[in-house]
């Protein structure tokens, strides 16, 4: 696989995102107003930073038809972090891709109305709002599977290892995870209402379909949190195969599978 080419998603966790509107102008006009604005509404310094931008559509305002543009900006750090580890293992680079937006390319696609994929990893959560296949916002939540193997080990009196195995097996009882399940729903309520506040025309008629993503997903308990949380019955985001047994942890491979659609 030496000098393999290979698409890499960089975390919602890393990135920036910002909803800007600018006027209708020529293309060199709008990348000039884009940077301006740029500068205006991110946290660092352009020239410490990877910038790009994608023209979302058109919206009109009180200042008549705008261009809506998604701005995504990530530190020259966190970029070149990614990119030697790659360089490490011989593979050569093409693209940093941005995990909401694969996730949206592989599970949308031709989606219509207000969707929400919840990705839910050992460390973090991450909340993908989408008008259509329109990125409309990310949410990264300090909580993760990690926390739910805390709260089995607890309440079982395991050793954080033993309880990552039983978690694993699904050897365990749901009550155990009540503090896990509170916590988490404390904190997907919390940017659910953010969202809807700030976002109430993509959302005023709920969410057309919520996706559940990442391994944590499989957790006892995850599916009627979400439905009592959203008031939509969530699915799980599998691919289909054909093998006759098929692996348990498909649902772990979704962003790689929207990285792998990228055609630049």
């Amino acid at each position: 696989l030496s000098n393999y080419p290979v698409v890499a998603t960089l975390p919602a966790s890393t990135l920036v995102l910002r909803h800007i509107q600018i006027p209708n102008l020529k293309p060199q006009e709008t990348a000039e107003a884009v940077e301006w604005e740029a500068r205006r509404v991110l946290p660092f310094a352009l020239e410490e930073a990877q910038m790009d931008w994608l023209r979302q559509g058109t919206v009109v305002s009180e200042e008549g038809e705008m261009q809506e543009i998604l701005l995504v900006a990530v530190r020259d750090s966190v970029v070149e972090c990614y990119a030697q580890g790659i360089k490490e293992t011989w593979l050569k680079l093409v693209s940093l891709d941005i995990a909401p937006m694969a996730l949206g390319r592989w599970l949308l696609k031709d989606a219509e109305g207000a969707s929400l994929i919840i990705d839910i990893g050992a460390e973090t959560t991450q909340m993908h709002f989408f008008s259509g296949t329109k990125l409309v916002f990310s949410r990264s939540l300090s909580i993760g599977g990690a926390q739910a193997t805390n709260a089995i080990a607890a309440e079982a009196g395991l050793s954080h290892g033993e309880a990552e195995v039983k978690k694993l097996r699904g050897e365990y009882q749901e009550e155990w995870l009540g503090s896990w399940h509170r916590e988490l729903g404390r904190e997907l309520q919390r940017s659910l209402d953010y969202y809807r506040g700030n976002f109430s025309q993509q959302f005023a008629e709920g969410f057309q379909r919520v996706l559940l993503s990442g391994g944590a997903a499989l957790t006892k308990g995850i599916e009627s949190l979400i439905q009592e949380l959203t008031g939509v019955e969530p699915g799980y985001a599998e691919f289909y195969t054909k093998e006759p047994n098929p692996r348990h942890d498909k649902i772990m491979f979704n962003v790689a599978l929207g990285a792998g659609m990228w055609e630049g």
